[in-house]
Formats: structure tokens, sequence, C-alpha cells
């Protein structure tokens, strides 16, 4: 359950924000121990951090914990380990990708980022997701050249694009900024906006209002085309897993309804309801139309049907022909219908 959330240190200074302790909360007493003296060597910046032999695994868990824990931690990314079986002790070296002085460069034009939001600490946590969620879309991009900053919050600070890893950190830090629990999920996914196969992916899994959810910014990024999207916005377990694979142990999301599309009266049924929706928008003249058929599965034949019904009812309701565009996420079942 999420109430395995827990604070080391919920403090927030001019170099460092700290956050939602998910992985942290996972571990024994024992380990945990490990985690804090790793966290401490590595906000130090120290070359070598002495401690008990431990198994090489035992330590990579956690140095990887570390890392989803803190995204603030940009500058590190793995570790080499060396072992006195005599006295049994090893020395744990992270290896930094930069510079102190460049690291406290760049967390000051991190925090400096962050501090955008200062103007929305007051407003429910529902809304602090909203806001953030779509400050991404709008200013983000994904990085498809994959530069070393795409891995880290770098990347969408410094050059406004990232991979998943580095957008979900994104996301994660600025909820950690705004007191909204958080944490990154690692795992696997298939690409709405392609016919692809599952690849390694990242993403967030946020508490609001007491209940959990999947959040998949990058995603969302994927499939905008006009308007911004939330195909992956609040979904529970069984929404994200018809294109998600979960690899690490999250907290369940056994919430439905609470998604976007439902929560804002932009889900219907079946295809079957659609002449009615569609008619319905377009006497409000509305020239784009977002739905999601919640309850139908993806075919060919699903997708004809939701094109000759939108040309159907744009012909009932306005005379000359015009052209309908349709884009679709055939996971998620949500339609995004053009009249042009």
């Amino acid at each position: 359950m999420f109430n395995r959330f827990s604070g080391i240190d919920n403090s927030i200074s001019n170099n460092t924000v700290e956050g939602s302790y998910y992985y942290f909360s996972r571990l024994t007493e024992e380990q945990k121990k490990i985690y804090k003296e790793l966290l401490a060597g590595i906000r130090a910046c120290k070359k070598e951090i002495k401690m008990p032999i431990r198994p090489i695994n035992e330590i990579s868990m956690i140095f990887s914990f570390i890392l989803l824990d803190n995204p603030i931690l940009f500058y590190v990314s793995t570790f080499s380990m060396s072992s006195d079986l005599y006295k049994k002790k090893c020395a744990i070296a992270p290896e930094y990708n930069y510079a102190r002085s460049e690291i406290n460069e760049s967390k000051n034009k991190i925090m400096k980022h962050l501090a955008m939001f200062d103007t929305i600490m007051n407003k429910r946590n529902d809304e602090k997701e909203l806001i953030v969620h779509d400050y991404c879309l709008d200013n983000f991009s994904y990085d498809y050249s994959f530069s070393d900053y795409s891995y880290s919050v770098l990347g969408p600070v410094l050059s406004k694009k990232a991979v998943c890893e580095g957008i979900a950190k994104f996301a994660k830090l600025a909820f950690d900024y705004l007191g909204v629990k958080s944490l990154v999920v690692s795992g696997k996914a298939k690409n709405p906006a392609q016919d692809s196969k599952m690849e390694g992916h990242s993403w967030n899994i946020v508490k609001i209002n007491g209940k959990t959810y999947h959040l998949d910014v990058t995603f969302d990024m994927t499939v905008k085309n006009q308007a911004n999207r939330y195909d992956y916005f609040n979904l529970s377990d069984d929404e994200i897993k018809k294109d998600h694979v979960i690899i690490n142990d999250v907290p369940t999301c056994s919430t439905t309804g609470n998604d976007y599309y439902s929560a804002n009266s932009l889900t219907i049924s079946s295809i079957a309801e659609l002449d009615n929706y569609i008619g319905k928008a377009l006497r409000q003249g509305k020239r784009s139309i977002l739905v999601k058929i919640a309850n139908e599965k993806y075919t060919d034949a699903a997708v004809n049907r939701v094109m000759v019904i939108a040309q159907r009812q744009y012909s009932r309701i306005h005379t000359g022909g015009t052209m309908v565009e349709t884009s679709y996420n055939s996971s998620q079942m949500v339609f995004e219908i053009d009249f042009k």
C-alpha cells in the first residue's frame, strides 16, 4: 500500500529537494542503514563510501532505489565496489558524471526551474498533478537523439527534451517540490504512437486524495496531436496493463473511474453511443472531439465505424462536405476526431 511511503527528511533547501521515499520503505532495517550511508556519501560527492561488506547484488539494488527515490541526484548513475575480505569491509565508489562545481551550478538551475511552481503551492493535489502534467506536455518533447541529459532531470531542465526516464524523474521531482506523493515506476510498454514491441519504459504512480494511480506523462506526450492528451492520466492497474508491464514492486492501483476522461465526462461505454455523443458536440460548435470508448476493444472494423459515424453526424448537421481526421490510441481506445 502507499502508506509505505516514509520520508527520511522532507525538507527543501537551496540545493536539494526531498520527497517521497517509497523504495526506501521496502528495505529491511539493515538495508535502510546502508541506503542512508550511501545517500549521505553521494550528496557529499565522496569518492569512497566505506561500510561493512555486503553482497554486490544487494548494494546494486539499494543504489538503484536511491536514484529512483532521489531524482535530484542527476550527477551519478553507477558505482564500483572493492572489498577487503580480511577486514570485512567494502568501499563503494560512486561514478560522478560532473565536477562538483558543475553539480552545484546545475542544482541551482533545477531549483530556479522548480520555483515556477511556487504559485500553485496552495492548490489541491489533484490540481497540482494536472498542472505538472500539462506543463510537461506544453514545454518538453521526447529526445530521439538520446543525449546523456535525457535520462535525468537535466534533460527537461536544460534542453527541454528527455526520454521516459528523465521525464518521469522530472515529474517526481516536481511532485516532491509540491508535496504530492509519487514514485518512478520501471517496466516495459508498447508505444501507443507506433506499432512497436514492448520496450523498457518508466512512468509514475501518484497518490491523489488517498488513492493511487498510474500517470504516464511520456505516453501522453507521444499521442498528443492538436490538444493535450490524457490517455494515461490516473489509470488503474488493469487499465495501464493494456500496454504496460510492471516490473518492480509498486503500490496497487485499484481505483477505477477517476481517470481524466471519466472525470471530465469524455467517456462513453460503446461505439453505439457515439452517434449521440458526436452529434451533441457538433451542435455545440466543436470542431475537435476527444472521447474514450471504455468497453470496446480495438479492431479495424471498430475504427472504421467511428469514422463513418463522425462523417454521418457532420453531414446531418452541416451542409457541404468536410474532411474528417481521426487519430486514436488503440490500446486505451481514445479517439481524437477533427473536422477540417
